[in-house]
């Protein structure tokens, strides 16, 4: 195991619009707040949710499309060769009560409301990529 310390720094709270896209949103926070790091929670409603499960060396993408409230998302704000990247996952529900789940993929589309709090933590944290796995993964 690897680990460090850092300490909160500052929340950021955000709220979507219809037809904003999710993934996008939380980078847009990151540049615009110019976020050293963090993590963040989100709830809300979504008319198309894009998951993905990782599967032989890349991510199988799984659409939804319909009605859908976001159960859940978490994740958190780190960078990637220079870059403010998010690493997120979600759990969505339809109206029979069915949940789905996976990573966030570009095409989450907000239908309502989303609803973010972004914790942004003192210290920059870096990711690097596994030779193994060819994933960038926290670099502690």
């Amino acid at each position: 195991m690897k680990s460090i310390e850092s300490f909160i720094k500052r929340v950021i709270v955000a709220k979507l619009e219809r037809g904003e896209d999710l993934l996008d949103s939380l980078v847009l926070l990151a540049k615009r707040y110019e976020l050293v790091s963090g993590f963040f929670s989100a709830i809300g409603a979504l008319s198309e949710a894009n998951i993905g499960f990782f599967e032989k060396g890349k991510y199988k993408s799984i659409i939804l499309e319909s009605n859908l409230e976001l159960v859940s998302c978490i994740g958190n704000v780190s960078y990637r060769e220079g870059e403010a990247t998010i690493h997120a996952h979600v759990v969505v529900g339809d109206r029979k009560g069915n949940a789905f789940g996976g990573h966030v993929l570009k095409g989450c589309i907000v239908s309502v409301t989303c609803e973010i709090f972004l914790v942004e933590i003192e210290r920059r944290i870096n990711r690097s990529e596994d030779k193994a796995t060819g994933i960038f993964l926290l670099d502690l």
